[in-house]
């Protein structure tokens, strides 16, 4: 049986291992006359977007209703991506300006409808992370994460807390959490505002790396789609492969 990848990030993963992911489905399935055994990995796969469409994909709809329920999920997932590389966007140019914190808490929760944490619960959860620092402890690393996968409440407090930790602290006060930061976008931002890049510089090298990452997780999700298509439509593997290989270099 195949070695089937059973937690991964489409938004981190390469294409080429999203592709083997599919491909590992198709030697899964093999010559079997039914896809049941695709609902069983659709309950251990952690990542959204093929879980739906590992939902959606095997059902009998036709080829146009997989594509737009798809479609329809990417879009849902990338603009939730979005909003959250907008929040951490607004924390890294804050710690480059010195912004008060609670201009900063305005600024966050104007880009939800309703705010996911009370101001007061905000600041105060952020403001006992800053006095838990220095009695850092095994396993409060994870208290300092900013990840585009975390809860709302959450990642609104760590965001705050970097802001808060910056005033009190200087920039350089949060080079050593820095290791704790599981965003890409988020470590490599604050990075160049603690190495004394010029905030529009960062500002734009933000909005050009949110730009990359969010047309290339479109192109593993439409990838994904139309492979999901061929293995229902029992191509064998190596034409579920030549439609890997058409998104590819």
């Amino acid at each position: 049986m195949a070695e089937i990848q059973k937690d991964f990030d489409i938004l981190e993963f390469p294409l080429e291992g999203v592709a083997a992911y599919w491909l590992s489905l198709k030697k899964l399935v093999g010559s079997r006359r039914n896809f049941k055994i695709l609902e069983e990995e659709a309950a251990y796969t952690s990542e959204p977007f093929v879980r739906h469409l590992l939902d959606v994909g095997f059902r009998g709809f036709s080829d146009e209703r997989v594509r737009l329920l798809a479609a329809a999920k990417a879009d849902v997932l990338l603009d939730e991506v979005a909003r959250r590389f907008n929040l951490m966007r607004i924390a890294i140019m804050d710690v480059a300006t010195g912004e008060n914190p609670h201009r900063t808490l305005a600024k966050l929760y104007a880009q939800f409808p309703v705010p996911p944490v009370s101001d007061d619960k905000a600041m105060t959860l952020a403001q006992e992370l800053l006095k838990l620092l220095p009695e850092h402890q095994a396993g409060q690393e994870r208290f300092y994460d900013v990840a585009h996968k975390a809860q709302d409440d959450r990642l609104v407090v760590a965001l705050l807390f970097y802001v808060l930790l910056s005033r009190h602290e200087g920039k350089a006060g949060c080079q050593p959490l820095l290791g704790y930061v599981s965003s890409r976008f988020f470590r490599e931002g604050l990075a160049m505002v603690i190495d004394g890049f010029d905030a529009p510089f960062v500002r734009k090298w933000l909005k050009e790396h949110k730009a990359v990452v969010l047309a290339a997780a479109r192109r593993k999700m439409v990838m994904s789609t139309e492979m999901c298509i061929a293995i229902s439509a029992r191509l064998d593997y190596e034409d579920v492969f030549r439609v890997a290989r058409s998104y590819m270099r």
